[in-house]
């Protein structure tokens, strides 16, 4: 709306519409009638609407005739030409979404709990469709988290990430990728803040397994590279894990034998990983040796000798570790809460392998309940007894009180504390035997109500993905 000049008149003269002289300090009008002369000699503007076509011999005239064809081929032209709005920056907005995920510094809420790896997903954004798919759903899912409020935009991310996820599965360029790997790790999280049983796989563990191994089969990965190491170290402990209790889990030993083939590598800052200064020089939780004993539990009466070796050798010397590093007061005080965090869940994980081996030994080594020349479970500062049945009751203990402090970590840091209370929770159950007498049935019972309502408590965390278990 261009603005053109008009009269520099006083305000009573533009307003009567007469000629102002513009005399200072009265025009002739103002002092004649004896009024307030205001405005005069002032410049003013009126700003007139006008609409600009683009090219004026397109107007039409006010016989309204019908554009030709030639006003339409022009008009078609500069519709064309007219620059549009450029389309948002997906990848730009999923990594800008994440990158804002990971700056919680609240380690109840700090998505590096679940590796170190995370810091270096939005670099690999834009490379594979799963993997932008995954990080978009995580991200938006986030805030269910802490809110446990679940919006559509939620799952409708989280359904996108799984159909992604699916072809990605179905391309053998990108099937055996790291990213690929990445993406299942991620939607499994996905799935456990926000999804239901059987959204993805029946078993995580069977489908990562078989990727894992394809993975290494294909041998075009570079497993030196430090993000592809520990993604494959990380996916490694969950696999062997589950593999404890389900036995179709089978992995290639090439994954962790040494050689260039081996994916099982150091870290830059191991969470569970074959580094031993990685993980508080906790043996146990070497990818190894977990292998070694995942191998004794698919046959345990034929394999007792090697879990009595390793219960009363490496796992009571990593349950005496940790049990110092947690309870001594200056290594404490020093150590950082994110730190102290996953020293809870080694612990809880030793306590795991603890508790699995004194129920093989107990069903299956009655012959030789004690070990003279091996120290207790806990040792002796620990209170740890000197039979299958106290150092049960004092590893069901340590669960408790374990899950008890992490409380304060919850949801995110403390995540992997009810795969431990499961786990004593099975071990009382079992326990239970005709001949038991009334005040070992009174202690297992008060243990089996703390562990019930532990459980409770931890699953409250993530409501969606507990309903109904």
């Amino acid at each position: 709306m261009p603005g053109v000049p008009t009269s520099r008149g006083c305000d009573a003269c533009r307003q009567q519409k007469k000629k102002c002289d513009q005399l200072r300090p009265l025009c002739s009008r103002c002092a004649r009638l004896h009024i307030p002369c205001i405005g005069s000699g002032q410049r003013r503007y009126k700003f007139l609407g006008r609409t600009t076509a683009p090219d004026q011999r397109l107007a039409f005239s006010s016989s309204r005739q019908p554009p030709t064809s030639k006003d339409v081929q022009k008009m078609q032209l500069l519709l064309t030409n007219i620059p549009t709005a450029s389309p948002s920056n997906i990848t730009f907005l999923d990594a800008t979404r994440f990158i804002s995920a990971l700056q919680v510094t609240d380690v109840r809420f700090d998505l590096r709990i679940y590796g170190p790896f995370f810091v270096e997903l939005p670099r690999r954004l834009g490379r594979n469709s799963a993997l932008d798919a995954s990080v978009r759903a995580l991200s938006v899912s986030f805030p269910a988290v802490q809110t446990h409020r679940y919006t559509s935009d939620m799952y409708k991310a989280y359904g996108e990430a799984l159909g992604c996820l699916r072809a990605a599965l179905g391309d053998a360029a990108t099937a055996g990728s790291v990213e690929t790997l990445c993406a299942v790790y991620l939607i499994v999280i996905c799935q456990g803040w926000i999804g239901r049983g059987g959204d993805f796989f029946p078993s995580h563990g069977e489908a990562i397994a078989h990727m894992l191994n394809a993975a290494a089969a294909a041998k075009n990965t570079d497993w030196r590279d430090q993000f592809a190491a520990e993604v494959a170290n990380t996916l490694l402990v969950i696999v062997l894990l589950e593999s404890f209790s389900n036995h179709r889990i089978n992995l290639n030993p090439i994954l962790w034998a040494p050689g260039s083939q081996s994916i099982a590598r150091p870290s830059r800052e191991p969470y569970f990983t074959n580094s031993s200064t990685g993980t508080d020089g906790v043996e146990c939780l070497r990818i190894p040796v977990l292998a070694s004993i995942s191998s004794y539990v698919r046959d345990v009466r034929g394999n007792i000798a090697g879990i009595r070796s390793t219960y009363y050798g490496p796992l009571q010397r990593d349950l005496a570790r940790m049990k110092f590093l947690l309870s001594d007061p200056a290594t404490c005080r020093d150590t950082p809460r994110h730190v102290h965090a996953r020293r809870q869940t080694r612990y809880g994980t030793v306590l795991l392998l603890g508790l699995m081996a004194n129920w093989a030994l107990s069903v299956y080594d009655r012959d030789d309940t004690t070990n003279t020349t091996a120290t207790t479970v806990g040792d002796v500062d620990a209170g740890g007894g000197a039979d299958l049945e106290n150092e049960a009751n004092y590893l069901v203990d340590e669960v408790i009180h374990l899950a008890e402090e992490a409380s304060v970590y919850r949801p995110l840091a403390a995540s992997a504390m009810p795969a431990f209370i499961m786990a004593a929770r099975t071990m009382l159950i079992m326990k239970h035997h005709p001949g038991e007498d009334d005040e070992a049935r009174e202690g297992r019972m008060s243990r089996l109500v703390r562990v019930e309502e532990l459980l409770v408590l931890y699953r409250g965390d993530f409501p969606a993905a507990t309903a109904g278990k």
